[in-house]
């Protein structure tokens, strides 16, 4: 038996704890990761909508502003208008305004935008040649020239930036998606661990349990763990220990006291016969009759104690078998005729249906008979007054097939798992019928040496059908 240990000793709920938090902090992580990721982009899409549509929105607004200044001033120098003259100057002044707003914003473009800031000179003349009047000021163009490279240069920088937050979110949405993807993959995969891991354990005390329940042999199970399971497995062990013990000390005592009984029991059946028989004098019928019901009971005496030293021999793994061809017929038949006395006196009709085609089991006689006797022993005790039961053989591929159908009361479904356990009865006929609770359960050790099957149906108020297989024989030549 192997033992498996933690590194130290945890309890189911620590564990489960521990995997909670385990899961927490994979789910924190990943949130965290996503968190950090948007924040960067949003810190970057913000840069696009403020400063750079700010500065293209400025460049654009003072670029107007600069060609309604030179459109006023030629104005001025074709229409000799003072009007025009006030125009300029208001044009400079919104100019102004707007540099200095961006440049208050935006000090990083103070070097670049220093030809804007120095002293500069527009000039205004009324006595221009026609030539002249169509030429920009040379200020106000370099104004505009410059601008324009700026302009120019803030939509590409903004056009970049606004590529790289779409592959940014893209990378952003593909990460996230795979860290989810990884974090359900790792939860269940971790909760399938631990449910495996949890079933495992369970699994092991519930064979145990079931095998105890069902009357198989009672083996320890493996204890696959030092938690509150594992502390289960080992008090299942020890308490299975004990019942073989118990179980070995009962059938020591069974044994015991059948051969101590056995003796006194031959002595008084042998007085008995001596008695009845006249050796020591004649007796009246009153007598007579007494004797044979002590002739009766001293039957019933030796019947029980042969029952209990046959559990007893199969207990200690002494029961031998001599398989030999058995034609299902025949045994049927044979085994019908030693227990139709019981059934005519009850009124009971037995039938018979065989397969068409003779077929053989592998069987030991003597054994196998006394399993059919006791199925249709128990079917004519627990069958009403003129009712009927069915027996039948079924030939199947590699196994003979026997089954015994009544007509009585049927047995309970939350029964039915114990009827093949020792010294088991049924609570609703413990009062009423003799028995013990042996044959079923020696009919079954019986079937399952041949290395057959036993089982029953069973509906209350419709009846029983018990039935057991054994291997079948050879083809008959």
């Amino acid at each position: 038996m192997r033992l498996i240990h933690w590194p130290k000793r945890l309890s189911i709920t620590t564990k489960l704890l521990l995997w909670c938090l385990t899961l927490i902090v994979i789910f924190y992580a990943t949130t965290t990761f996503l968190l950090l990721r948007i924040r960067d982009i949003v810190d970057a899409s913000g840069s696009v909508a403020t400063v750079h549509h700010e500065i293209d929105s400025a460049t654009q607004r003072m670029i107007r502003t600069l060609l309604s200044l030179e459109e006023n001033r030629k104005r001025y120098e074709i229409l000799k208008k003072d009007d025009y003259i006030q125009y300029v100057i208001n044009d400079l002044a919104g100019f102004k305004e707007t540099l200095d707003r961006v440049l208050e914003r935006h000090p990083e473009y103070r070097e670049q935008w220093k030809p804007l800031t120095e002293e500069f000179s527009i000039i205004l003349s009324t006595d221009a040649g026609p030539e002249t009047l169509v030429l920009p000021d040379k200020t106000v163009n370099a104004w505009i020239t410059l601008l324009s490279e700026t302009r120019q240069a803030n939509q590409l920088e903004t056009e970049t930036q606004l590529r790289e937050l779409n592959q940014a979110g893209r990378d952003a949405a593909r990460m996230g998606f795979f860290g989810l993807m990884a974090s359900i993959a790792a939860g269940l995969a971790g909760s399938i661990f631990i449910a495996y891991w949890l079933n495992r354990s369970l699994s092991e005390v519930r064979r145990g349990i079931r095998d105890l329940a069902q009357g198989g042999e009672m083996k320890p199970v493996r204890v696959l763990s030092s938690d509150e399971l594992g502390e289960l497995a080992r008090a299942f062990n020890s308490m299975t220990t004990r019942l073989k013990q118990e179980e070995q000390m009962r059938s020591d005592f069974i044994s015991m006291l059948s051969h101590e009984i056995r003796t006194p029991l031959t002595s008084i059946r042998e007085s008995v016969e001596l008695v009845s028989d006249g050796v020591f004098g004649d007796l009246n019928e009153r007598q007579l009759h007494f004797l044979e019901i002590s002739k009766k009971e001293i039957q019933r005496l030796t019947s029980l104690l042969t029952r209990l030293m046959t559990v007893s021999s199969m207990e200690a793994n002494d029961l031998k078998l001599r398989p030999e061809p058995l034609d299902a017929e025949t045994f049927v038949r044979s085994v019908i005729e030693r227990i139709q006395p019981a059934a005519t006196a009850k009124s009971i009709h037995i039938s018979l249906r065989l397969p068409p085609a003779p077929c053989r089991a592998l069987a030991d006689f003597e054994h196998v008979q006394q399993v059919l006797l006791n199925l249709l022993g128990n079917a004519v005790k627990f069958s009403p007054t003129g009712s009927r039961i069915m027996v039948s053989a079924e030939a199947e591929a590699d196994r003979v097939v026997f089954c015994v159908r009544d007509e009585g009361r049927g047995i309970p479904e939350a029964e039915q798992a114990y009827v093949f356990r020792k010294y088991y009865r049924e609570p609703a006929v413990r009062a009423s019928v003799d028995g013990v609770g042996l044959g079923l359960s020696i009919a079954k050790r019986i079937v399952d040496a041949h290395g057959g099957e036993m089982w029953l149906t069973s509906e209350e108020g419709k009846g029983s059908c018990f039935c057991f297989s054994l291997p079948k024989a050879g083809e008959l030549e």
